[in-house]
């Protein structure tokens, strides 16, 4: 095999991903695809049928990139035939969905940052299986704002949110999911895995994006770093056609521009505001998130 292989990002889902991942994606030698989802099933046609039933827009990241990829564009016409395509490889293999991408996209390394691969531990374990020579970078991020995010975006506990609200309490995904892709890093040789803090990558690209191209074999130039300063350069940053027109997060599609900023961290011991004030962070998330360098209780 010629091309390199993948960088998986391994990530809780409201951790920046969209946005640090289209960044990385922008050096000359990424090249990062919207969420393709590549370990929900052991085949393609699988994997469709499950996320037709479960939740349909999750499929837009794999149209948008077959429609860009194999037919140049991100319209109605090549949505459709990048349907027809997928359907007509429901045998692959993750292995060669993504080795097909990859020499698509060759000599650059693809990026691949679906959350849903942390959702459950034996997707992260497919990952490494499937892909024993590729990298791997655990994105994270505070586990108040995390969890704020996800039960923004999901309704939880919410009255008439749902499905959704009555859904995964958000404090447990922040953690299983930590500490899932922390358990298989460990497992990993040295220089496969890396971890990075979502909000120092947004506070100080200048330092961490570098980190991570260093990390990766890359070097940076002024022009390079410029680059990955403009994650809207990336063909997936805006809201696509109306049959395919997600693929990362909506709120990334509709404002993709970067813009330096420091992020507050809150403190482990602030009251939850999306659990109404009434809870806090438990012991082993307070310990795990100290342990990912988020020191501050009081």
């Amino acid at each position: 095999m010629n091309q390199p292989q993948p960088l998986f990002i391994l990530t809780c889902m409201r951790s920046f991903s969209s946005l640090v991942s289209s960044m990385l994606g922008q050096h000359p030698g990424l090249y990062c695809l919207p969420e393709v989802n590549p370990f929900i099933a052991p085949t393609l046609g699988q994997a469709v049928d499950i996320l037709q039933l479960v939740r349909k827009r999750t499929l837009d990241g794999l149209y948008r990139s077959v429609a860009e990829l194999e037919f140049g564009s991100q319209t109605e016409a090549s949505v459709r035939k990048a349907q027809s395509w997928v359907a007509e490889r429901r045998q692959w293999s993750p292995v060669e969905m993504m080795d097909h991408f990859a020499a698509r996209v060759a000599p650059r390394r693809l990026i691949e940052k679906s959350p849903s691969t942390t959702l459950a531990p034996e997707r992260v374990d497919a990952a490494v299986r499937l892909f024993p020579n590729a990298r791997f970078l655990h994105l994270y991020r505070h586990p108040v704002a995390t969890t704020a995010s996800i039960a923004k975006i999901t309704g939880h506990g919410q009255k008439g949110g749902g499905r959704a609200a009555r859904g995964r309490d958000p404090e447990e995904s922040w953690y299983d999911a930590n500490t899932t892709i922390l358990k298989v890093g460990a497992s990993l040789p040295p220089g496969q895995f890396m971890s990075a803090r979502g909000e120092d990558i947004l506070s100080d690209p200048d330092t961490f994006l570098v980190q991570v191209c260093h990390w990766l074999g890359l070097g940076v130039s002024d022009d390079d770093l410029a680059a990955m300063k403009r994650p809207e350069e990336s063909p997936y940053a805006s809201i696509g056609p109306t049959s395919a027109p997600f693929g990362n997060d909506p709120n990334f599609l509709r404002h993709p521009n970067y813009a330096r900023r420091d992020i507050h961290l809150p403190s482990l011991g602030a009251p939850l505001d999306w659990a109404g004030g009434r809870r806090f962070l438990t012991p082993a998330t307070v310990a795990l998130s100290q342990q990912l360098g988020y020191g501050r209780i009081g």
